[in-house]
């Protein structure tokens, strides 16, 4: 079986392509960033050398004057064109950055830097310690704890983060901030690592109270239930069910990997296999979000499953499929 087999599909010589139109690749949508990043650590753990090459070159011909990079890129003849995010939306932008350095630091730690690419990194660690987005600041320490030693921008992300805890938390709501949109997982994965690279045990406390209250808040009766992003959860409002995304199940099965490993609870291992399986139709439709090919649909909806196939959700299946096979729950 080539589990890559999708995201090949929607990838080019330039990068992969952000969207999709039903099973196949949306063009006129072009290309995002935080795409071609997390498509890196994908064809990092799959040791496809064809695939991180095209998408680490997407990243250094994304490169602006000013040393950061370009958000989208549009097919548009042989010239092309890249362009930033709409209205420069500060927490996008910083989430696309963060992301790319997470892939960057994650897929050149054991090798040499490219010479293209340090300047990039530098950058972006630069910028880095202006970021407020809590997800932005996790996903940047994702990379960071790659590095040897603390740097002083781990240091500082890693307090930003904790206090941003301590400042939210309440009775009945163990989280960083008043609401759970996206990608919540990627949070307390976050301090998973850094205890495990670190043994940051502030980091852990708050790890294993954050990851708890995820796994309590999306379940329905033992099924995974990610926040639908059709009005999301805020606190002391009514949870939103659909449409639940794939990269909430990716990201919570790869939190809680991190769980198992730092914890050796067969709790978190129980909870990994049931997140995973969420893709398989362990969710509240018992529907399958994967076709036939292992192709992912882009979300779970009232009606069954949006069945575009766009970029984020293929990349973040793989994600968890690689987490699932390191754990060895693919059974």
């Amino acid at each position: 079986m080539d589990i890559l087999k999708k995201i090949r599909s929607l990838t080019t010589d330039i990068g992969i392509y952000q969207h999709g139109k039903l099973n196949k690749p949306a063009p006129e949508f072009g290309y995002a960033l935080e795409d071609q990043a997390r498509a890196l650590l994908v064809a990092n753990s799959a040791d496809d050398l064809i695939l991180k090459k095209i998408y680490l070159d997407y990243i250094v011909r994304a490169i602006r004057k000013d040393g950061l990079l370009y958000h989208f890129y549009f097919e548009d003849g042989k010239a092309g064109f890249f362009k930033n995010s709409e209205n420069d939306l500060k927490p996008n932008t910083e989430v696309a950055f963060a992301i790319t350095l997470w892939s960057l630091l994650t897929v050149f730690k054991n090798e040499k830097i490219d010479k293209d690419i340090e300047p990039v990194i530098g950058r972006l660690l630069e910028d880095a310690f202006g970021w407020s987005s809590a997800r932005a600041m996790a996903t940047a320490l994702l990379g960071l704890v790659n590095l040897e030693h603390e740097s002083s921008l781990e240091k500082l992300l890693k307090n930003k983060l904790q206090q941003l805890f301590f400042n939210s938390f309440s009775e009945g709501w163990i989280w960083f901030e008043d609401y759970l949109t996206y990608a919540n997982a990627i949070i307390p994965w976050s301090l998973w690592e850094l205890y495990l690279k670190r043994k940051c045990m502030k980091s852990l406390e708050i790890a294993l109270k954050t990851t708890d209250f995820l796994i309590d808040t999306c379940q329905e009766k033992e099924i995974p239930c990610p926040i639908g992003n059709n009005g999301w959860y805020y606190k002391g409002m009514k949870k939103a069910i659909f449409d639940q995304q794939p990269i909430d199940a990716a990201y919570m099965v790869c939190c809680l990997e991190k769980a198992y490993e730092a914890t050796n609870k067969i709790y978190y291992l129980d909870w990994a296999k049931k997140w995973f399986k969420w893709f398989f139709g362990n969710n509240i439709k018992r529907i399958s979000l994967l076709d036939k090919g292992f192709g992912c649909f882009d979300a779970l909806t009232p009606d069954g499953v949006n069945l575009n196939q766009g970029a984020e959700s293929n990349i973040c299946f793989l994600m968890a499929y690689f987490a699932a096979k390191r754990l060895n729950i693919l059974d």
